[in-house]
């Protein structure tokens, strides 16, 4: 008598179903609603070590900013934990072929302050995103080409990989969204650059890996990112 047993599904495949966006083509991520999403990284000043003149500069410069805005957009700072490794094992290969015995030994106990220091200190860096949106409803001339870029949550809950079948092969609509999103892109970049702040656009495998840290940053990136690369979605 033989016993079946059921196929468990894909990890990815029920994954994926929680998951915001549906998928990322080129440097943009397609929501499940349809809409488009552009991550730009933004550099950063140091306000307090600026004069009083520059301080005023930056804050009637960055007001402007926001004033000239006709669309809307998210700020996102991410507070994480400094990754040392890569500067220690570093250290630790000089450290190696150090013949010096004691600058050899410097160099470990050098080491080994590093890894305490920021196990106590728990030190942080930040980043600082903008996230640009586009919805394919906001412009008349993208509406009115037929494609549906949106469909509703329901159907979006039960099958949903059949409409983003039909969002791939609609190469002209998501042309037309790269283009406002590269449009809006621009007008960030040139008004950032006035508050001394540069933004620049991350690519397909920065946002990848920023995906992937955000809704799971206890998992190993190298290996995420490859598990991440075979999924239908991408």
């Amino acid at each position: 008598m033989s016993v079946q047993t059921k196929k468990r599904p894909h990890p990815d495949n029920s994954t994926q179903r929680y998951l915001p966006f549906s998928e990322i083509r080129e440097n943009i991520m397609i929501m499940k609603d349809g809409s488009a999403r552009l991550v730009m990284r933004c550099s950063t000043v140091n306000f307090l070590l600026k004069s009083t003149q520059e301080q005023d500069a930056i804050i009637m410069s960055y007001q402007r900013f926001l004033n000239s805005l006709e669309f809307p957009i998210q700020i996102l700072i991410r507070s994480i934990k400094l990754d040392i490794d890569g500067y220690l094992a570093n250290l630790n290969w000089k450290a190696l072929k150090q013949e010096n015995y004691k600058l050899q030994r410097q160099t470990y106990e050098y080491i080994d302050y590093l890894k305490k220091l920021v196990e106590i200190a728990q030190i942080m860096r930040k980043e600082f995103y903008i996230v640009l949106p586009f919805d394919y409803v906001e412009n008349r001339s993208v509406r009115d080409t037929g494609i549906m870029w949106m469909f509703s949550n329901f159907w979006a809950s039960i099958n949903w990989s059949v409409e983003i079948t039909k969002l791939r092969s609609n190469i002209k609509g998501f042309e037309k969204m790269k283009k406002w999103l590269n449009t809006r892109a621009n007008h960030i970049k040139t008004s950032l650059e006035n508050i001394w702040i540069k933004a620049t656009e991350l690519n397909r495998t920065e946002l990848v890996k920023l995906m992937i840290d955000y809704h799971n940053p206890t998992l190993n990136n190298v290996e995420a990112s490859k598990n991440f690369g075979k999924a239908e979605l991408l």
